[in-house]
């Protein structure tokens, strides 16, 4: 992933942190159409990571030291998972509640997205030192895809 821009550069975090509005395949129902409505129905986003060779810790350190204090410093939820790898194509991956179900893939730039980043600049003394953390962050990630998805909390589906 190369992101020289500040857009580039909040696009490759947001794909960590937040939307990464790529569109899933939905199995298709007995109807002729993807089952995904419902009042039980509860909307995540996967991000995976893989990170360029060697880049794991600095990437792991990146997240724990910056991104995780922005976070809790704009009042904002954490991903409900990590998953470490220790197998596969994929570093790491992290599963975040869609709080507002599909309408959260309706934003280009989230009103949570941009509190975020103004944690972020606040902590790193300003825009600047914001984008040099997601440069930072944007040198160790070599690949990452992100998904949507849902499940049924009143069913087994």
């Amino acid at each position: 992933m190369k992101a020289t821009t500040l857009c580039g550069r909040l696009t490759a975090v947001t794909a960590l942190l937040f939307l990464f509005v790529a569109p899933a395949s939905a199995q298709d129902d007995t109807d002729g159409g993807p089952e995904t409505w419902g009042e039980d129905a509860k909307y995540i986003s996967m991000t995976f990571i893989q990170f360029k060779p060697g880049k794991r810790e600095e990437g792991m350190e990146i997240i724990a030291e910056h991104f995780k204090p922005a976070s809790e410093n704009a009042g904002l939820p954490g991903p409900v998972m990590a998953i470490h790898f220790q197998s596969g194509k994929w570093d790491a991956a992290f599963i975040w509640d869609q709080q507002g179900g599909m309408a959260d893939l309706e934003w280009y730039r989230s009103p949570d997205e941009i509190k975020w980043f103004e944690a972020l600049a606040e902590l790193n003394g300003g825009v600047e030192g914001a984008e040099a953390v997601l440069a930072r962050w944007s040198a160790t990630v070599d690949e990452s895809q992100s998904e949507i998805g849902h499940y049924h909390t009143g069913s087994d589906e």
